[in-house]
């Protein structure tokens, strides 16, 4: 069973041939994916051997070998083919809208499904540079704290200062933990 977090990130993945998880440590995301049949095959990389063999210890355990291609590299430079999905969850937005600024001509027009613990103002920004523009942005309660997952597609949007800020998806669906991740943000 997924966690909150994870399960609001598999939420947002469309039925798809081939997807990337970078960063993706355990990946209980893509077992996930690869279970439902969501996505048929799917590559996994991470830039630590030792997060990269957890990946594939748990890929084995669910009999998916097969279907995963697990590669150990930097961001999005791991990606030699066109994926119709790339998620990159659990870092800062300021890592994250490196990763995706350093690799942008690997995305290829790929949806992105995205979530980071800080900086999210920087993050909306390099996503909106690359001629991405949000469909959604849900907030979710998880381990202790807030966390907001983001889901981009291509095709250009100028966001305005207050919504860099605040996100304009975030509040076109009301979850139930929307206003107290307002409360808990009240510095934005």
């Amino acid at each position: 069973m997924l966690s909150v977090r994870l399960q609001a990130a598999y939420d947002l993945f469309d039925s798809c041939g081939l997807a990337a998880d970078i960063g993706t440590d355990h990946a209980l995301l893509p077992a996930a994916l690869l279970s439902s049949g969501r996505c048929s095959r799917m590559i996994l990389s991470d830039v630590s051997p030792s997060a990269l063999a957890n990946a594939r210890a748990e890929i084995a355990r669910r009999g998916l070998s097969e279907r995963a291609d697990l590669r150990l590299g930097d961001g999005l430079s791991v990606l030699r083919e066109k994926c119709d999905c790339v998620s990159i969850l659990g870092m800062g937005g300021l890592t994250v809208a490196e990763i995706l600024t350093e690799g942008q001509s690997r995305l290829l027009g790929a949806s992105l499904i995205l979530s980071a613990h800080s900086s999210l103002p920087a993050l909306r920004r390099a996503v909106m540079s690359l001629g991405y523009h949000f469909v959604s942005e849900y907030p979710c309660f998880d381990a202790g704290r807030f966390y907001i997952i983001m889901k981009a597609l291509p095709g250009e949007e100028k966001l305005t200062e207050v919504e860099i800020r605040n996100g304009k998806c975030l509040f076109q669906n009301s979850p139930e933990c929307l206003f107290p991740w307002l409360r808990s943000h009240r510095s934005y």
